[in-house]
């Protein structure tokens, strides 16, 4: 029985130790909190992460440019024609697959399947319509 007490002391050691330990920890923390807690070392530390970091979120936001979209002049006279539209459906086989070229570019959007007639209209999105007019400045020359 007496070895058995003793690894039971052994492991309540530890224990006590950690509790100690805590107890010690948790009373320099005030202390530790009273220091951080001056205000001239406090914002002169904020001060100068702030500092350091808007350059960062600066460099950060800055962008390179998308290149722009190449089409062809039979995808470029059909993207002014849906332009022109409020919704343009295809008449032609060719038609459609200038149509698919578009849509994979996201120039145009597809809207619902009319009943009557079952074929698709199709739109301009915000990035043809962008597309539209700087093609219409460029061609002027």
């Amino acid at each position: 029985m007496a070895k058995k007490t003793a690894k039971k002391e052994e492991s309540a050691t530890p224990t006590k130790a950690t509790a100690k330990d805590s107890a010690k920890t948790t009373k320099k923390a005030p202390v530790v909190a009273k220091a951080a807690t001056s205000a001239p070392k406090a914002g002169s530390v904020k001060t100068k992460v702030s500092k350091a970091a808007a350059p960062k979120a600066a460099a950060k936001s800055v962008k390179p440019k998308a290149a722009p979209i190449k089409l062809t002049e039979s995808q470029n006279e059909l993207l002014k024609k849906v332009h022109g539209s409020t919704g343009y459906s295809a008449e032609k086989k060719i038609e459609e697959r200038s149509l698919q070229a578009l849509l994979d570019r996201k120039l145009i959007k597809k809207g619902a399947k009319d009943k009557a007639s079952g074929k698709v209209p199709h739109t301009v999105s915000a990035a043809g319509k962008k597309h539209v007019e700087s093609q219409g400045t460029g061609s002027t020359s």
